[in-house]
């Protein structure tokens, strides 16, 4: 038992050596690019820093399977530099059972990322949405999605409007059960226009089967004077691609609140599709962070007995990368609606992990 925690120690120290360097190279780059990309909109070097530190963790989530392996090669290569697992074949020991516990380790690492790291690049990749439209002067998104509805917001030249539909249609282009309300400039209530469909057209809602009323201050009685049109037209500047790109990426919402956010998406009529799969492979991550490390250590500790080593480890990063090419093509078509999303999500780290481990097998325990 000793002998397996000197190895998962081992592990855990390289992956810790591993996650700093690439963390504090991924915020450099980060904070070089907002230097270059965004300096003439005035942005100093405080404030790309600031922008770096809320975008760098959703930077780092993604190279986590990297980093996992890369962790798995140093370790695997100092075991076979240091002849440790020689020692423990030697001592009668499964090569299997000897990582048994480095493996372990890596699927935890997968559960913290999950239960963790998730929320924090969640919260992050939201602050720094709005922290960069504060710095560029951009306006806020106008789209939101939750379990009372859709909800828009657009500006008038007196002040705004709040669209709120129990469904959309037609990537958002069709609204149903429909409530305008209108704000002057002083954020209060002028009048409000009850739909039964609303269609964006050409820089205009047309509002069909329709009811107004006016609730601003001086009426009296806005039922009595409220009054029924069959078709009303309202001019926005909003377009079908502000509103498909403004509800939240699946990179934004924590983890355990996706589900209940994937079911509001679904009452209002937009594709949730891109949530669901992105919740499965964020549950997929323990596996594939397994089959990482295993994947080192089938190319490493063979090899590095026969004098290759340096052919190894090009092979293990070679497969690595191919795994994470996989999966990104398999995300692409399970949110094309090509292939089931459970499929698209799980099939790349299982597969890996099942051939890793047989290949693993095959090579040191015959």
């Amino acid at each position: 038992m000793i002998l397996y925690w000197y190895f998962t120690r081992k592990f855990i120290s390289a992956f810790i050596r591993v996650f700093l360097i690439i963390g504090l190279l991924i915020f450099f780059v980060d904070t070089m690019e907002n230097i270059k990309n965004l300096s003439s909109a005035g942005i100093t070097l405080p404030k790309a820093i600031a922008l770096a530190s809320t975008r760098s963790p959703s930077f780092i989530r993604e190279a986590m399977p990297l980093i996992i392996m890369l962790s798995s090669l140093t370790f695997c290569v100092s075991l076979a530099r240091t002849n440790e697992f020689i020692i423990l074949r030697a001592a009668g020991v499964s090569a299997l059972k000897g990582l048994g516990f480095p493996i372990l380790a890596a699927f935890l690492i997968g559960l913290i990322s999950i239960l963790f790291l998730n929320p924090l690049v969640a919260t992050f990749s939201a602050h720094y949405d709005s922290l960069k439209n504060t710095y560029l002067g951009r306006a806020e998104k106008t789209v939101s999605v939750n379990e009372n509805g859709f909800w828009l917001r657009q500006k008038t030249e007196n002040g705004y409007i709040v669209i709120t539909a129990n469904q959309a249609a037609q990537n958002g282009n069709s609204l149903r059960d429909v409530t305008m309300i209108r704000f002057d400039e002083n954020n209060k209530a002028v009048s409000r226009i009850s739909a039964s469909t609303a269609m964006l057209s050409k820089g205009e809602w047309i509002l069909i089967r329709t009811k107004q009323w006016d609730i601003s201050s001086s009426a009296s009685n806005p039922e009595a004077s409220s009054t029924k049109t069959s078709i009303i037209r309202v001019p926005t500047t909003i377009t079908s691609e502000q509103i498909l790109e403004g509800y939240p990426k699946p990179e934004t919402v924590v983890i355990w609140d996706l589900p209940k956010f994937i079911k509001a998406m679904d009452n209002a009529g937009f594709s949730s599709r891109q949530h669901r799969v992105h919740l499965q492979i964020e549950l997929a991550r323990p596996l594939l962070f397994a089959a990482m490390i295993i994947i080192g250590a089938v190319f490493t500790l063979q090899n590095a007995r026969l004098g290759n080593l340096g052919i190894s480890v090009l092979l293990a990063l070679l497969s690595g990368f191919s795994l994470h090419f996989l999966q990104n093509l398999a995300r692409t078509l399970g949110e094309a609606g090509e292939i089931p999303i459970f499929f698209a999500a799980w099939a790349p780290p299982l597969a890996a992990l099942l051939t890793a481990m047989a290949l693993f097998l095959h090579l040191e325990d015959g």
